[in-house]
């Protein structure tokens, strides 16, 4: 009979429920709006918002880049790309918040300038 190592896992790469309850953990503690669920997916926890000010408060509480995807039909799809705040071992988890802008809806000024396309 051979024994087998136990394999550590870092505290830099948290399982998929650690990294929903701190996107959940992060919302509660900022009031941040979303319009369904997060979604966990191997790139990062996924959030949809309802509107342009809705997505405006995760850019004014957690900041990061914002990208604009080209318009299609008249409307395209903004995503933020940020993180939560430090845990308490110094990792983040990745979060990419989405909403579907109609042209020439509300976006805020904070971002509009500053923004990829």
């Amino acid at each position: 009979m051979s024994a087998q190592p136990i394999p550590l896992r870092s505290a830099a790469e948290p399982t998929p429920d650690e990294r929903i309850t701190a996107v959940e953990a992060a919302i509660d503690y900022l009031n941040l709006p979303t319009a369904r669920p997060p979604i966990v997916r191997d790139d990062a926890v996924h959030v949809v918002v309802a509107d342009g000010e809705q997505f405006a408060a995760w850019v004014f509480n957690l900041g990061g880049d914002v990208n604009r995807a080209p318009a299609l039909d008249g409307a395209s799809l903004w995503t933020l790309r940020t993180e939560t705040p430090q845990r308490r071992d110094g990792s983040t988890v990745r979060i990419l918040v989405h909403v579907a802008l109609v042209h020439d809806e509300f976006a805020p000024a904070e971002f509009r300038g500053s923004v990829s396309a």
